[in-house]
């Protein structure tokens, strides 16, 4: 896909969540050609101390109108600016970046897991897989009800949602495995499943043991620093499981990924 730099014009900004922005960007062509997993690169607007710019996956996108919206977490410098621009600032952005999460039409079900901003890929995921008639069950987890991203395309798209809190406060109480867990411990028969992951770096080394241990299909996408987008600055390496034929170890998230096969790549905290 080739990749262009966009200065896009912020047209919405709500409060998605405790510390987390959904931002409304106006973006036709990207709207038109994101599916789940992709992501843009976004340099912070009036801050010449912070030079890299920040990865963000593509949220949802809306066609007919021609926007895509992101999820900002206040996590830093770069975030927390990003946090507070306003319908009517632009955005300097690189895009569309990455791959997509695969899809086999004959699948029985898709499930996805989610821990906090990991929330970010799965609402366009639905949207990319409305026309399948398999089962949708989404698995997703943070720290207190505040801190949900919640959206009204779960209902709209027909996914079983399965929510976790740490507190208790909403949903189950408890990690957003363990409930994923319980819920694979139902069945003796995995066949025709296919996990989705995204979210914390330990929560994701789970999901690969839990999967690996069931023979369950899976994919994940990384959340690593991706300054650059396309592979220059070499810093959001993955290690791979296994070294390759010709010595490779390692991937990069931005050039390679950022969604890998769940059995191929390794995590580190």
């Amino acid at each position: 896909m080739s990749k262009s730099v966009l200065q896009l014009p912020v047209i919405e900004r709500a409060e998605a969540a405790r510390q987390v922005v959904r931002l409304t960007l106006q973006a036709p062509e990207w709207a038109r050609a994101a599916r789940a997993g992709h992501f843009i690169n976004l340099l912070v607007p009036g801050r010449r101390d912070l030079l890299w710019r920040r990865p963000f996956s593509v949220h949802r996108a809306d066609r007919s109108r021609g926007t895509i919206d992101l999820l900002v977490a206040r996590m830093g410098r770069g975030s927390e600016s990003l946090a507070e621009c306003a319908p009517g600032d632009h955005l300097d952005a690189i895009g569309l970046l990455g791959n997509c999460f695969p899809f086999d039409p004959g699948l029985h079900e898709i499930i996805m897991v989610a821990g906090g901003i990991g929330i970010a890929p799965f609402d366009l995921l639905l949207q990319d897989v409305q026309g399948f008639s398999c089962k949708k069950s989404l698995f997703y987890g943070a720290r207190s009800a505040g801190d949900l991203c919640r959206s009204t395309l779960w209902a709209e798209s027909g996914a079983e949602v399965h929510l976790t809190t740490e507190d208790g406060s909403t949903g189950s109480r408890g990690l957003v495995l363990d409930e994923l867990r319980r819920y694979l411990g139902s069945s003796a028969n995995h066949a025709g499943r296919v996990i989705y992951g995204c979210g914390p770096t330990p929560m994701l080394a789970a999901l690969r043991e839990m999967a690996l241990a069931l023979g369950i299909k899976g994919y994940v996408t990384v959340e690593n620093r991706m300054a650059c987008g396309f592979g220059a600055c070499v810093g959001c390496a993955v290690e791979l499981a296994e070294a390759r034929r010709d010595g490779q170890k390692y991937l990069l998230a931005c050039k390679d990924g950022p969604v890998f096969p769940i059995e191929e790549i390794l995590f580190h905290d």
